[in-house]
C-alpha cells in the first residue's frame, strides 16, 4: 500500500453471472474471521459467512479461510495468508478465481505528476485507485498486480502530460514488466476537467482511470 498516500475504492460493477457465485467464509478462527472479514471490507466483492462443515459447492463457491483449516474446508478452499495485503491486489486475486479466463484483463492508468494518480481495473471492473508522490511505489504496485494477479492480458497507460516523469516510469516498467505486457504513452489532453465527483476520488485519481481507456505510443 502507498504509504501516506491517497486511497479510494471505487463502486463495484457487477455482472448478472457474478451474481451467482459469492465468497463464503468458514473459519472456526476468531482471529482468522476478524482479519478476513476486515480485509474483504476494504473491496468491493460480496460475502458472507458460513460454518467450516456447511456444504459448498466447488462449481459455484469460491470459500476463504485460515492456512490450518484449508484442508478440513476442502475444494478450492482459499487461505487468507495466500492473499495480498494490498486490497487492490487481494481483490483482483480473488475475482481471477471467480471470472473465466476471457475477462481476466488487467489494466492500469497512471497519471504522473507532483501528485501520481493511478488506477486499476480487472475483469471489466474499477477496482480502485490510488494517489503518491513516488515514483517508486507507484512502480511496486504495478509489478506487484503484474506479479500476483492471474490475467491473459496486462496494460498500463501513461499520461504524457509530465513527460520526464512519464518516460522514467514507462522505462522502468517496460524493462521489468513480462515481455507479453503493454506499455503505452498517451496524450492525456482533457482527462482533468470536470468537477470533484462525490465518490470521494481526487482529479489525479480521475484522470489516470480516464488515461487506463486512450489509446497512445507503445514502448518497446
Amino acid at each position: 500500500m502507498f504509504v501516506g498516500g491517497k486511497a479510494h475504492k471505487f463502486s463495484a460493477r457487477l455482472d448478472p453471472e457474478d451474481l451467482l457465485r459469492i465468497i463464503k467464509v468458514a473459519t472456526n478462527d476468531g482471529n482468522a474471521y476478524y482479519e478476513i472479514i476486515s480485509r474483504l471490507k476494504e473491496t468491493n466483492l460480496r460475502y458472507r459467512s458460513v460454518s467450516p462443515g456447511e456444504a459448498t459447492d466447488p462449481a459455484s463457491d469460491l470459500v476463504v479461510t485460515s492456512k490450518r483449516e484449508q484442508a478440513q474446508v476442502g475444494g478450492d478452499a482459499v487461505a487468507v495468508e495466500d492473499l495480498d495485503q494490498d486490497p487492490l491486489v487481494m481483490e483482483s486475486q480473488l475475482l481471477s478465481m471467480l471470472l473465466e479466463d476471457p475477462l481476466k484483463v488487467a489494466l492500469v492508468g497512471i497519471d504522473p505528476g507532483a501528485s501520481i494518480g493511478v488506477a486499476v481495473f480487472y475483469g471489466g471492473r474499477e477496482i480502485g485507485a490510488r494517489t503518491t508522490n513516488s515514483p517508486d511505489k507507484v512502480v511496486d504496485l504495478v509489478l506487484k498486480f503484474a506479479t500476483e494477479v492471474h490475467h491473459v492480458s496486462f496494460a498500463v497507460k501513461i499520461g504524457a502530460g509530465e513527460p520526464r516523469l512519464s518516460m522514467k516510469l514507462g522505462r522502468v516498467l517496460r524493462a521489468r514488466l513480462p515481455p507479453d505486457a503493454s506499455v503505452e504513452i498517451v496524450d492525456e489532453s482533457g482527462t482533468t476537467s470536470g468537477k470533484r465527483r462525490a465518490t470521494g476520488a481526487t482529479k489525479d485519481q480521475r484522470a489516470a482511470a480516464r488515461i487506463a481507456f486512450r489509446k497512445g505510443t507503445l514502448l518497446n
